[in-house]
């Protein structure tokens, strides 16, 4: 017998913004639904963008005197190493990053409006200018 399928069933990637089953979704334990956000085949070209060769990474590290293209931290004071960044729109890489630059910008959504209302809210209360 063949299981009927809920539309509550349903996972909309947040890269495509398709609405796919489940199955279509990597599992991930520590998920809400046990699913990963990104489908399969996003997950896949997202992964062969960025997986730059050694010489890809290393000439853009050189590039950007081994820091992070955001706050300016050096690579030798990190734990991890500089992940690659790319935009979700253009699918080309934009630089390298340190964990909390990468982090933010995904938490803005790389949305240049918010982060600007983030800036004028810092300035606003905290008095904060360049």
């Amino acid at each position: 017998m063949k299981r009927k399928i809920q539309t509550d069933d349903f996972v909309t990637c947040r890269i495509c913004k398709q609405t796919k089953e489940p199955l279509f979704f990597p599992f991930q334990n520590k998920a809400e639904n046990k699913r990963h956000t990104i489908c399969k085949r996003c997950r896949q070209y997202h992964r062969a963008i960025i997986n730059l060769s050694v010489e890809e990474y290393e000439q853009l590290l050189e590039q950007q005197n081994n820091c992070c293209a955001i706050c300016g931290i050096h690579k030798d004071e990190l734990k991890v190493k500089l992940y690659v960044d790319h935009s979700y729109i253009t699918h080309q890489v934009r630089g390298l990053l340190c964990h909390k630059c990468n982090s933010g910008l995904s938490f803005f959504k790389d949305n240049p409006a918010h982060l600007a209302m983030a800036i004028e809210y810092l300035v606003r209360n905290d008095g904060i200018t360049s």
